[in-house]
């Protein structure tokens, strides 16, 4: 369990302990602007690596797959590190991300293989602290890091960790080899990467870089329209397919995976703006302003962990995203009318909030997805939501990345720029809500009550 709980711990802590040294960062490399693109690159290629190379673990052994996406995180993480400029900063985090999207797939789905369904509760309940402790202490970490040593030490920190794990790894945890004769959907992860992309870099570039009558906004569009049609093709007719359109069928399903993608963009809107706001405007270390962001994941954590426990007593969930859209856009409502004399605990309480709201749609949609499937599709159900989790937080990085950059370039003070991000979110908290209150509310299945009460692994893909 040793080296597998470091390898969750080092995948998840990567996802926060960036995001207190972002301001820093775009400083140092004279880019401040494209700053959230470190968090897109990684969020995009992770989002399908993890359908991916799920399946890869699958069909020819987790061990070797693990141990191939560590080596990938790692040589990645060397790359961030040594990067002499925010284009190959960016290039070399959309790689790592390659490895870091199987990491936390693989581990869950080895605990599935190596522990009996009846013992896996406590195992389960051990690696659940994992992700959290290290949610709570990635930003803490990282303003730590960039105060005290430089910033390519967020990269750095996960080398020896790394090595520790796959020696353990490779010495002591023994799983069967496979050799599958199926073959893996790469097709359609490949185009589901053009699609996504295309359209990310329309809403960076179009009416900013790029007008939106410029061949280059229109090529990208077109490139994203025939890439997606592609896809749809593809994955009608795979063997395999990475993403099932027969589960989108179900109008619970397509609400859940739409709820998902905006709760996750309206996280990383907190997650990668206030640090920087609290640096650039209220002037807080990098550790201060990290230290700042454990009240949103504290805030989140216990949302998702009381809705969890109320849905597996009661059966019903409905309410939740709606009150957790309401909370979503009181926040950014009062962030976006906040001053420079506005005290630091009130901007504490309104992460609390805001956490709180994003908490109570986790939760809620994964398992209402969940639930309109049956039993033998709930890892690839739960693989198709966790892409739209993913692809959420990387749209919600580059989207509202846009939108600061261009308020920075027409106004004289960063903190009007902050206003504008924060007030163009209220409208995804507003679509989730009407998404909330038109979704059916559905019986939970036992095998779902199951999965809110942690009583059964899912595998992911």
């Amino acid at each position: 369990m040793l080296p597998l709980m470091l390898v969750l711990f080092m995948s998840t802590l990567d996802q926060t302990i960036v995001v207190t040294a972002l301001s820093n960062i775009g400083a140092l490399l004279g880019n401040a602007t494209t700053t959230p693109w470190i968090a897109t690159a990684y969020l995009l290629t992770s989002a399908v690596t993890t359908l991916i190379f799920g399946k890869l673990g699958d069909m020819y052994g987790r061990k070797k797959v693990l141990q191939l996406s560590i080596v990938i995180f790692l040589t990645g993480s060397i790359l961030c590190a040594f990067a002499p400029s925010m284009l190959l900063l960016i290039i070399f985090r959309g790689f790592q991300g390659i490895g870091g999207g199987a990491l936390s797939t693989l581990v869950m789905a080895i605990v599935g293989e190596l522990v009996p369904s009846r013992g896996r509760a406590k195992y389960q309940a051990t690696l659940g602290l994992v992700p959290a402790i290290a949610l709570l202490a990635g930003p803490v970490l990282g303003g730590l890091i960039v105060d005290y040593l430089s910033w390519p030490w967020i990269f750095l920190i996960n080398v020896p960790v790394g090595i520790i794990a796959f020696s353990i790894i490779a010495l002591k945890l023994q799983l069967p080899v496979l050799n599958s004769n199926k073959r893996v959907d790469i097709s359609g992860g490949l185009l589901a990467i053009v699609f996504t992309t295309s359209f990310l870099l329309i809403s960076v570039f179009g009416g900013h870089a790029y007008n939106w009558d410029s061949w280059q906004t229109i090529g990208l569009g077109l490139v994203g329209i025939f890439a997606l049609r592609l896809y749809i093709y593809v994955e009608q007719r795979a063997v395999e397919p990475i993403t099932p359109l027969r589960l989108f069928k179900d109008p619970v399903f397509s609400i859940s995976s739409a709820l998902f993608l905006l709760s996750t963009a309206m996280l990383f809107v907190g997650m990668l703006f206030i640090p920087q706001m609290l640096q650039n405007i209220f002037h807080l270390s990098a550790f201060a302003a990290g230290s700042c962001i454990v009240p949103l994941l504290f805030g989140l954590i216990v949302a998702t962990m009381v809705t969890g426990h109320v849905i597996s007593k009661t059966g019903r969930y409905k309410l939740f995203p709606i009150i957790g859209s309401l909370f979503c856009t009181f926040t950014f409502l009062a962030l976006g009318y906040l001053s420079q004399t506005t005290a630091i605990w009130l901007i504490i309480i309104l992460l609390i909030i805001l956490g709180g709201g994003v908490g109570l749609f986790i939760q809620v949609t994964l398992l209402a997805g969940q639930n309109t499937v049956t039993q033998s599709d709930l890892g690839v159900a739960t693989g198709t939501l966790n892409f739209f989790k993913n692809f959420g937080g990387a749209a919600g990085a580059a989207v509202f990345g846009a939108i600061f950059a261009t308020a920075s370039k027409h106004h004289n003070h960063f903190i009007t720029a902050y206003h504008s991000v924060f007030l163009s979110a209220i409208p995804l908290a507003i679509v989730a809500l009407l998404l909330a209150i038109i979704m059916k509310e559905k019986a939970l299945s036992e095998t779902t009550r199951e999965i809110a009460e942690g009583k059964i692994e899912v595998p992911e893909y």
